[in-house]
């Protein structure tokens, strides 16, 4: 690893922080990505960050502060409202997502922006998310206008209402870019509502397409369950996170 990696705690909450090698030889500032899950995305982070620092040096991604943020109990914390669990052996799903984005733009984003060389233009702050973590980044649509580009990896989009939600709630972000990674074999072998996951994303995907426009938002399918292909999924979604390509051209 050539940058540096700080662990620092934030308002009682552990954050990882990814500085590029740039950082400590220039006075630019950079884009930043927020990442949630931010202890499992660590392990996957370590696997990834030579490839992705060598893309650095040949200029084909674009040098970003990463903060990786983890949860204190992620089924409230990363869902949209209250919901009971699919299954009595778990608990409630509390739905104190609006609170957990507020959280990230009133006083995380505040920290990294205020300690840290950060752009504080819209464009250049950008979150991701998996699973449950991909559902809250994509509430965040609806809750502020903070985020320029979003990444979903296999959004829990089986969440009760929620594709009827995305459809007809108005969006407080218009102006954003999108990418979606799901699996085909979602849920293969479940019973509850999981087995709908890729219709759902299928779903998902057709209304952003319609409602931010197709050069906005693109869809990755690959041909695994919920928690497979997840190393190169992150890899996908960070590629498009830290270049600046243009959609669908």
């Amino acid at each position: 690893m050539r940058g540096l990696i700080l662990e620092k705690v934030v308002l009682d909450r552990e954050v990882l922080i990814y500085l590029p090698e740039g950082y400590k030889t220039n006075d630019k500032k950079y884009p930043v990505i927020y990442v949630l899950d931010g202890d499992k995305f660590k392990k996957i982070f370590n696997e990834l960050i030579d490839y992705i620092e060598d893309e650095f040096l040949k200029r084909s991604l674009e040098e970003h502060i990463i903060v990786g943020i983890t949860p204190k109990n992620r089924v409230n914390e990363y869902t949209p409202w209250f919901s009971k669990a699919l299954d009595k052996r778990f608990q409630d799903f509390k739905g104190n997502g609006g609170e957990y984005l507020d959280f990230l733009s009133g006083y995380l984003q505040v920290y990294i922006e205020s300690e840290f060389r950060v752009n504080k233009d819209k464009k250049d702050r950008k979150i991701m998310g998996y699973s449950l973590g991909a559902l809250v980044s994509l509430y965040s649509i609806y809750k502020n206008d903070d985020y320029g580009e979003i990444a979903s990896i296999c959004a829990s989009q089986w969440y009760e209402n929620w594709i009827k939600f995305i459809n007809e709630e108005n969006m407080l972000n218009n102006d954003f870019k999108l990418i979606m990674i799901a699996g085909r074999n979602e849920g293969k072998n479940k019973i509850t509502i999981h087995k709908y996951l890729p219709k759902l994303s299928e779903e998902s995907y057709e209304i952003f397409k319609r409602r931010i426009g197709i050069k906005n938002v693109k869809m990755v399918w690959d041909e695994y369950d919920h928690h497979e292909n997840v190393l190169n999924r992150y890899k996908i979604a960070l590629e498009f996170l830290l270049s600046k390509k243009v959609l669908n051209k």
